[in-house]
């Protein structure tokens, strides 16, 4: 196994849990099981967009692995022309900006101006890519967890989903420092009993995803 003694988390709602699942998200569990100290910088509506400014305002020295997870709200299909209001670091003035925008985009479909005028990802997928790149980098050498986004119940999301876990896959392999958790098709397969609503993982989910980010680190070692 690879030893791990400083691990920083870096994600979304997925990544920080949420209700009774806070504090015991999978971060804490794969550090538990290597016994190393770990911070959870897993941020709740975050997209590749606000990992940038967390990773930097997180990342230091002492981080021997970073986990980084996004892909839920970034996949999202929304109206191309509504403004992005980043949710970190946020402000009162960009809290009020983003009630005003959701107002907006209600009323664009509600008025169907969406498929008449179009709609695109929150973060289209060179962005993400460029995203993640961007973060990578900032990792230096260090080894970087990449987990892929789980689906949703809401399946609709799905294809998206999987399409933003294709690009996780093709930086892992042109990263050497990146190492790819698959866990779609898992959850896939059980949708029933892993999740604590549409879209976010119950402890059984959070075992399943430890489970395979401790099964890759394996494979890595014996590599």
């Amino acid at each position: 196994m690879l030893r791990i003694t400083n691990l920083l988390a870096v994600g979304d709602c997925i990544t920080r849990g949420v209700e009774q699942c806070k504090g015991r998200s999978y971060p804490e569990l794969v550090a538990e099981r290597l016994g190393c100290r770990v911070v959870n910088r897993g941020f709740t509506m975050s997209t590749s967009r606000e990992g940038v400014h967390l990773l930097r305002d997180n990342l230091s020295k002492e981080y021997d692995c970073v986990i980084l997870q996004f892909g839920v709200a970034d996949s999202h299909v929304t109206f191309r022309y509504a403004p992005y209001i980043l949710y970190y670091p946020d402000r009162p003035s960009r809290k009020i900006a983003r009630n005003i925008v959701k107002k907006y985009k209600k009323l664009t479909k509600k008025y169907g101006l969406n498929k008449r005028i179009g709609e695109t990802r929150v973060v289209p997928e060179e962005e993400y890519r460029t995203n993640y790149l961007n973060m990578i980098d900032r990792c230096g050498d260090r080894l970087v967890i990449l987990p892929e986004t789980i689906p949703q119940q809401e399946t609709f999301r799905n294809p998206g989903i999987k399409r933003y876990n294709e690009i996780l896959e093709d930086i892992s392999k042109v990263r050497s420092n990146c190492l790819l958790v698959k866990v779609f098709d898992d959850f896939l397969r059980d949708m029933e009993s892993l999740y604590l609503d549409k879209g976010h993982p119950n402890e059984a989910g959070y075992e399943l995803l430890c489970a395979r980010v401790i099964d890759a680190l394996k494979r890595r070692s014996t590599a």
